[in-house]
This record gives C-alpha cells, structure tokens and sequence, in this order.
C-alpha cells in the first residue's frame, strides 16, 4: 500500500473506532439514560461506599454501577430532593423543597418523616446539619432548627446590623420581620457549617462568623483574623483546618485561626462550595450571580487554575460539587446529569489536537519544553503554558536527544535541530560508551564518533525463531553489549578495539511465535528485563547459566514498552494499559477505566519535572510521578445474606449479592467459588448470580473482586444449603405410603366414631346461634328504619312548622317569634344527636373501619368551619378494619370523640387535630390529638364532658380511655382495645 494512503486509512480507522474526544478519559458521565431518575441534580453525599444524589424527581444511590431511586411512593413528600446530611446514629436526613425533611434508615432501608420535620417552617430548605440533637436547615434567606427530644421546630430568619465597628448578623426566631430588615437583594446568602464540634453562622453580607446553639447566637469565632470578611461559606480541610469562602477570595485557615493561604477570585464572586484534596488543591464553586454557578480546580500552590464546567464539557450549569474519599470530584448539574473526574492531574493532547494520533517518541528539549512525535507531525508542548506547536509536518521521525542535541531520524534521513545530517536513516539512539554513540538501525548497529562520523558497523545478529532480523534494541555499557532482535536476546562482549565476542543467545526461553518487543537494564535489582507480545521476562545477572523466566502475574500479557523512572519503578506498556513494578511485584495497573487515553502504549517517558508522558495510538498524555504508586482500595464485594437455602429439584439457585465499586468501576472483576479448594470463577456484574448446583449438601460460598487498579478484596463468605428429598429409593416411597394411608384412616375412624356425637350437638347449638343472630339483626334493622322514619319526620315537621310560624309572626310579635326559633333550633339539635343513635343501632355499622369513617366524616365538616385543619389515618390491616364490634360500641365511640372534637373547638384554640386508628401487636388504639393550649392535669378540674366519656368508656366493657395533656403542646384523647376483644394487660 502506498505510504499516503496507508496512513490516510489508518486516519480513518482511527476515526471510526475511537469515540472522538469530546469527552476526556478521565471523566465519566451519567443520565437517566444510565437509571438517573433526573437530569436536573441539586446536591451530593457520600455514605455507606455509596453517592446519594439528589434529583428534581426523587433522591437515588450509586455504588458505581447501579442506580437505586426513591421516589414519592417510597416516603417522600416531595420530589424536589435538596440536600443530604447524616446523624451520629448512620440515619441520613434528606432536605426537600416543599416536603419537609425525611430520615432514612439504612437499617430497614426505608424513609419516614414526623410532623415537627414538617412544618412551614422545614417545608423550604436547602441543606442542613444534624448536630447534638438538633436539625438545623437553611436556604437563601432563612432558616428552621428542630429539637429531636422534644420535637419541636423554630423559624430563624436571619438580618445585619451595625454593631462592634462591623456589619454583625443577627437573627429572629418565629417572628416575621419589617420589609426594610428583609433585603433580598443581598448578595451572599445565609448558611451554616459544623467545625470544631460548633455550628457557625454566616452570611447576608454579615461580616465574620458567629457561633449558634439552637436559635441562640453567642460567640463570634476567630474574630481576630476573620471578624471582618463576608464570609458565604466554609468547609473543614483534610489536615484540621478550615477553608473559607469570601467574597473575592478564598481563606486557608488553620485549627488556631491563623491564615496560611489566599486564593483570589472574581471580586464580586461568592463561594458557594469549597473542598480540598489529599494533596491540598482545592475545588471551589463561585456564583456569579444568584442563578450561574462556575466551578474551578486550583492548585494548591495557586499555580494552576481549570474551569471545570469547561473541563468535562457540560451542557448545563452546574449545582454542586463534591470530593469524595478517595479525591475524586463529583458534579452535579442542572439538566445534564451526574459527572465524576478522576485524577484531574492528568494531561491529554488527543485527536482533537493531533492530524494523526499514533504517538512514535517523546523527549525533552529543555526545563521547559517537550517534543513528541507522531506518524506525520513533531509537536513542541510547552511545560509552563501547556500549550501545543507543530514544529513539522507531515513527517514521520523519531526523537532523540544526544549531548543536548535534538536528532531526528527518519526514512529519508536523520538531522539535527540545526538541519546538520548524519549517515543513518530511520535509528534510534541506545546508548555510548568510550567506543562512541551507538544507534540501531533496521538489522545493524552504527558506532559514531562525538563529531558524528560513522565510525563502525555491525550487521546479523542471531534471529532465533523469528525470521526477521531487525533490532529491537540494545543495551550499552564499556564491556557488553545486549542486542534483542524479533526472537533471540544475545550477549557481546566488547573490546578497546571495537569488537563484539558472542558469548550467549537465549533462543529456546521463548515460546513459538513469541515476538520480543523491548529490553531494559534494571541496576537496581541487577538484570534485564524483556518484555514480548506473551509475557515478561526476566533475566537475572551474575549467572548466565539460569534462566530466563516469566515475571509472576504477568503472563499472557502483550507487552509493548519498558520504561524505569526516577523511583526506580518499571513500567510496563502494554495492549491493555500499563502496568507498575517494584522489587519485582506487580504494584498498580492503568487503562482506560483509570484515566488512560488509550489502553494500547506506545512509548514512556519522564520529564524533569517528574510527569510521566505516555504515548498511545490515541495521543499522548501525562500524570504526576513524584511518589510511588500504590495500589487503590479493593471495591466492596459481600454476600447480600449470611445462609442460603435451595432444594435439589431446583438445577440451580440464584444468590443475591452486593458491591460498591465507585473507582474504576468499568474495570470490575468478580470470581466466586463454592469450597475453600475450588477453583475461583469469573463472572460478569449482576445483582443475581446463577450458580448450577443441586446436589444436596452444605456449601461454603466465597465471592472477592477488584478492579484494574487494585488488590483482590477479602472474600466475602456465606453458606448454602441444598436440601434433597428425604426419600432415595422407590420401595421406601411406596412403603412409606402405604403405612401413612393406613395411619391416617385407623386415625380418621376412630376420631370420627368419637366425635360424632360432640359434633352433632354442638352443630345444634351454633345453628341457633346463628338463628339468633340473625333474627337480632333484623329486629334492629328494623327498629333503626322505624325510629327514623317516624322520630326523624316527626322531628322534621316540627323543625318546618316553627319556621314557618316563625316567618308569619316575623316582625309582629317578638316574644313568639323567639320561642320559635328556639323551638326549631332545639328539634335540629335532637335530630343530629337522634340521628347517631338510629345510625347505630343498624347491625351493618358495627364495622370498626366504618365507625371510623363515620367519626372522620364528622371531624371534616366540624373543623373546616372553624378552619382548623383535620387530619385522619388509618394504619391497620383489612382484616382488623373488618372487625366487628359489639352492638353498643359504635355509639359509646361516636358521642367520645364527639365529645373530645367539641372541647377541642371550645378551649385548645390548636392549628392542626389528628384523628388516627392504629394497631401494636394485639391492641387497637383509636385516638384525637390536637396541638393547641393544652392543659395540666395535676390542677385542673375535669367536667362533664371527661366524666362522660370515662362513663361511656366503661360501658363499652374490656376497654380503656386515656387523657393525656400538656400545657402549650396540646392533648391527646385515646381509646384502647384488644383486637379479640379480650380484657386489655
């Protein structure tokens, strides 16, 4: 194939395969296209090695590859999900607009909320802090504290003043304030944070921080260097310190006060979002007006600064950041999902930036210049500005670096910087001696002398099983000379005279069709490392006779490049990514799940300032390599039970289990096996794993995984049980049948014979039951249809005919005209009270569930009219709102509660009454509760209308009444019963 057009299709083979750069590796991505309920995300948690995210439709869990989402069927009263915090007890509060706050319990994974979390005042929050039994929830301009011990919720709304010298916040509790204390434009929001065990104020163009317990501000806090900033937010550093956002600059402060650093900003900015790294960068979010949020990653010496909604290419702005554990930073935006970026330390110059990405070589020019050359171009990378140049085109060369001489060698020659040439064509520089530069070049190696002439040349070199002899490369020193071609490794000696003496070729050590890819010498441990598209080799020196063996772990591996760094650390490149040695074990692994441009490696290089480059064929790229690698932590992988059951008949059983893997998740490796000595299984992620196994026994199972970066986990262990049938052959069966047919006729005789006659009696006696029932239900249905029919129209009449005479004496005789208005508001009034009796005495509303009803009906139409809101509940089963009550009871219920709702109008002045029928165990509790004025109990003096309703209780036999009230909480009238009816412990 002509060159033009070879490259040209491997232009367009890039193009197809590769998914064009408009997304760096390092930065992952997810909408509800990946099970995200929402685009539109406002905040973040980490907890339980899992994301919690909140969403404009729900809140959902991510442990890397899954999504689990609550909605409002789960619990919440709203979908609108806010904001996240956690309590010292692992119960996760959630922040909600126009819901309130809820609290998840991890334990039975469930959501509940309680009436003091939802009031007006938590109905609008933010986000929020838990912290010694208190709630506190803040949004722009005001904010809710609740006490978890009396559960009781207090409004703050915060407001300046000029006090001390300085614009000091202040607050107002329950109480609205004047328009003119209440300016909305004020540019930095109220917040909070929790820091050294106190909860901080802040915010509303206030100056400095000021310490708040409850609904109480007391001290200010580090008023000596912080008294006078407009402070917007702050959130404690990894080392003990904090970090405070100001308006136009962010504060490193440390555990004294004292202030370590400054960072400036846009000087009309405010920080909404701070956090800091291990390393001590930080990531900082500013807004630059109410309704744009900007996020940035700075270095922590301020050398450096990325905008990050830039950075990962979002189509929205974004609402929060986050950095987790493990320093990865979390994103959220309003519209375009969920972003994570790992390792923002990474550099990438991609296809973007290159014609042709297939990196050849890397070097270093100067301190702060970087050449790297690609099948068609040689780019000059600025270290400073990190800015790139083309310094050629269309060119196709390798870089070498000789006494601080750049060389370029290529297929039509090699020349220096200065365009001086050299008699060599396409080489690459391996090394001097006293003999001079030497350079390999196709099959030959080329000694030049330091004025670049040629001054010897070596030619075949053994080719093994490998019938092509070009070099590889080759190692230098004043005495030997290593040369690997395609399929041999051979040792020279070399002289003051230049010449090379064989004295061994290893041949036999590789495999058929094994390709040697690259040699390295490692002084350190004192051999040579050879890398091959099978394995990695290596041979120890001192004793030529041993072996060259393969490396532990890595066999099967395509290796591609060898590379030892300034830690003496090797590099591995290969097909699928690098690979990180230290005396001689396996240390870390990277591909594209870790942040690499591209699994497949091409060449590795480490510039002065310690990167480490690494060329692929989808570009180049670079990361930090001051401190050695270490592996990252195992994911979590665990049985979801401790004991599985299944049963022979079953050919295989589906175990559930669990894993949280938020690093490098697409890189997941689960195995299990089933016994301590079997041999480990590989398997793809899933929630449910099949396992093929039915023969009857105990099993121990074990379950660990990893990812490209990290050590195996500890395995999780569970058992399974396999139970088997009891029977094995067919003989036992029929016998066994046969003795239980006989048993079980013997048996049905002689029960039989022997109840007959206690049956037939008793058959007698509940058919008279029966009778006697029913004829009693229909005697009272009757008497209900009677007593209405002629108490209730006469009663009517009576209330029409006094209305009438009432309109024709209107104005003539005053005196009569009241006798008959009382007349008819008193036959009203006996017809209601009549009404409940009649409605009781029907046989059909005995029902429990509709005696309930019947109350509630009544509670709606009674406090709506005194616009006092009623709530009603019902938390039993079909079977106990089924229940049938004795005859006298639903009446004995109505006039209580009647009674109860009637004292709540006249004295508890409350805002909200809830009416609710429960069930604990046995016990049925039917109860009013109100949040009004209340009473003490120890004086005050019952009336009639408590006398009544313990009366009416003592008539409904086997129950109990219970009045319980506190001044300035409200009242609580239960009743209690046992769901058999039976007498209450």
């Amino acid at each position: 194939m002509p060159y033009n057009y070879k490259y040209n299709f491997l232009l367009l083979l890039f193009l197809i395969t590769y998914q064009v750069f408009g997304q760096k590796p390092n930065v992952h991505h997810w909408t509800t296209k990946d099970g995200l309920p929402h685009n539109f995300i406002y905040n973040l948690l980490e907890e339980d090695d899992k994301i919690w995210i909140g969403t404009d439709d729900g809140m959902c869990t991510f442990n890397g590859k899954n999504f689990k989402t609550y909605s409002t069927k789960d619990g919440l009263q709203s979908p609108f999900i806010i904001g996240f915090n956690k309590n010292d007890a692992d119960s996760v509060y959630i922040f909600s607009w126009k819901g309130g706050i809820h609290v998840y319990n991890q334990e039975s994974d469930s959501i509940h909320t309680y009436p003091h979390l939802q009031t007006p005042g938590a109905n609008k929050l933010h986000k929020g802090i838990v912290h010694k039994g208190r709630v506190y929830g803040w949004q722009w301009t005001k904010g809710y504290v609740t006490d978890e011990k009396n559960k009781r919720g207090d409004t703050i709304i915060p407001y300046t003043k000029q006090k001390n010298g300085k614009t000091e916040l202040f607050i107002s509790v329950n109480k609205g304030l004047p328009s003119y204390m209440l300016d909305i434009d004020k540019f930095i929001p109220f917040s909070l944070t929790l820091y050294q065990d106190k909860v901080l104020a802040m915010g509303r163009d206030s100056q400095g921080f000021r310490v708040i317990e409850g609904t109480k501000l007391t001290d200010n806090f580090f008023e000596k260097t912080l008294g006078k900033e407009y402070i917007s937010c702050a959130y404690p550093s990894k080392d003990g310190g904090l970090l405070v956002g100001c308006k136009g600059k962010i504060l490193k402060v440390s555990d004294n006060g004292t202030i370590l650093q400054t960072y400036p900003i846009g000087e009309e900015c405010f920080v909404s979002n701070i956090y800091d790294l291990q390393n001590g960068d930080i990531v900082y979010s500013i807004n630059e007006s109410l309704h744009h949020q900007v996020s940035y990653y700075v270095k922590k010496d301020n050398s450096r600064r990325i905008n990050l909604d830039k950075y990962i290419q979002s189509k929205s702005s974004n609402s929060s950041i986050m950095v987790d554990s493990n320093d990865r930073l979390w994103i959220s935006t309003q519209g375009d999902g969920l972003f994570m970026v790992n390792n923002l330390d990474f550099n990438y110059i991609g296809i973007e930036e290159l014609s042709i990405p297939h990196i050849l070589s890397i070097n270093q020019e100067n301190d702060s210049s970087l050449l790297f050359s690609t099948t068609n171009q040689v780019i000059e990378y600025n270290l400073d500005n990190r800015n790139t140049y083309e310094r050629y085109k269309n060119i196709r060369v390798y870089i070498n670096k000789i006494n601080n001489r750049v060389l370029y060698t290529s297929d039509d020659g090699t020349f220096f910087e200065n365009k001086d040439s050299l008699d060599i064509s396409y080489s690459t520089f391996v090394g001097r001696n006293y003999s001079g530069i030497w350079f390999s070049e196709e099959d030959t190696l080329k000694i030049f002398e330091d004025n670049m002439k040629l001054k010897r040349a070596f030619h075949k070199f053994p080719e093994g099983k490998i019938t092509q002899p070009k070099i590889v490369n080759a190692i230098i020193s004043d005495t030997t000379v290593w040369v690997a071609t395609k399929g041999a490794l051979s040792l020279y000696d070399h002289d003051k005279n230049t010449k090379l003496t064989k004295r061994k070729v290893w041949v036999d050590e590789f495999t058929s069709g094994e390709r040697i890819q690259d040699i390295l010498f490692d002084n350190e441990n004192n051999c040579i490392w050879i890398a091959t598209n099978y394995n990695l080799h290596q041979l120890v020196l001192g004793d030529l006779d041993a072996s060259i063996k393969v490396v532990d772990q890595m066999n099967n591996i395509r290796c591609t490049k060898l590379f030892i760094d300034h830690l003496g650390q090797l590099w591995v490149g290969t097909s699928e990514g690098l690979i990180v040695l230290r005396n001689n074990k396996v240390i870390r692994r990277f591909n594209i799940s870790s942040g690499l441009i591209s699994n497949y490696i091409t060449t590795i290089f480490e510039s002065s300032n310690h990167q480490l480059w690494i060329g692929t064929y989808q570009g180049i790229m670079s990361m930090p390599n001051s401190i050695p690698c270490k592996s990252i932590v195992p994911p979590t992988v665990k049985w979801s039970a401790p004991i599985f059951y299944s049963h022979s008949k079953f050919s295989s059983v589906k175990i559930p289990l669990e894993s949280d893997v938020l690093s490098e998740m697409e890189s997941l490796i689960l195995q299990y096996k089933i016994s301590e000595d079997a041999e480990w299984i590989e398997f793809q992620y899933t929630d449910l794993l099949n396992i093929n196994k039915s023969t009857p026994g105990e099993y121990q199972l074990l379950l660990r995984g990893k990812t490209i970066g990290s050590d195996w986990s500890e395995p999780s262990v569970a058992t399974l049980i396999i139970k088997g049938y009891f029977w094995e052959h067919i003989l036992f069966k029929i016998g066994s049948l046969v003795i239980l047919i006989i048993g079980i006729s013997y048996y049905s005789y002689s029960r039989i014979k022997t109840e007959k006659g206690k049956s037939d009696e008793l058959q007698e006696i509940l058919d008279s039951k029966n009778k006697a029932e029913k004829k009693l239900q229909i005697v009272r249905k009757e008497i209900a249809q009677d007593f209405h029919d002629e108490m209730g129209n006469k009663l009517a009449s009576i209330t029409v005919l006094a209305d009438l005479a009432s309109m024709k004496l209107k104005g003539k005789d005053a005196d009569t005209e009241k006798i008959l208005n009382r007349i008819e508001s008193q036959s009203k009034s006996l017809y209601n009270g009549t009404r409940d009796f009649i409605w009781s005495i029907d046989a059909k509303n005995d029902v429990l569930g509709i005696v309930f009803d019947h109350i509630k009906d009544f509670g709606d139409e009674f406090f709506e009219e005194l616009q006092i809101r009623f709530h009603a509940q019902k938390e039993v089963s079909d079977k106990i709102e089924r229940l049938i009550l004795p005859h006298s009871w639903s009446l004995q219920l109505i006039f209580i509660f009647k009674e109860a709702m009637t004292n709540i109008a006249k004295y508890a002045q409350p805002k909200h009454v809830h009416f609710s029928l429960t069930q604990q165990a046995d016990t049925i509790t039917i109860s009013i509760k109100d949040d009004g004025n209340g009473f003490d109990k120890a004086t005050t003096n019952y009336g009639n209308g408590i006398q009544n309703m313990h009366s009416r209780t003592k008539k409904m036999k086997k129950s109990h009444i219970s009045v319980e009230s506190q001044p300035g909480i409200g009242t609580t009238v239960s009743v209690t019963f046992n769901k058999n009816l039976e007498q209450l412990p």
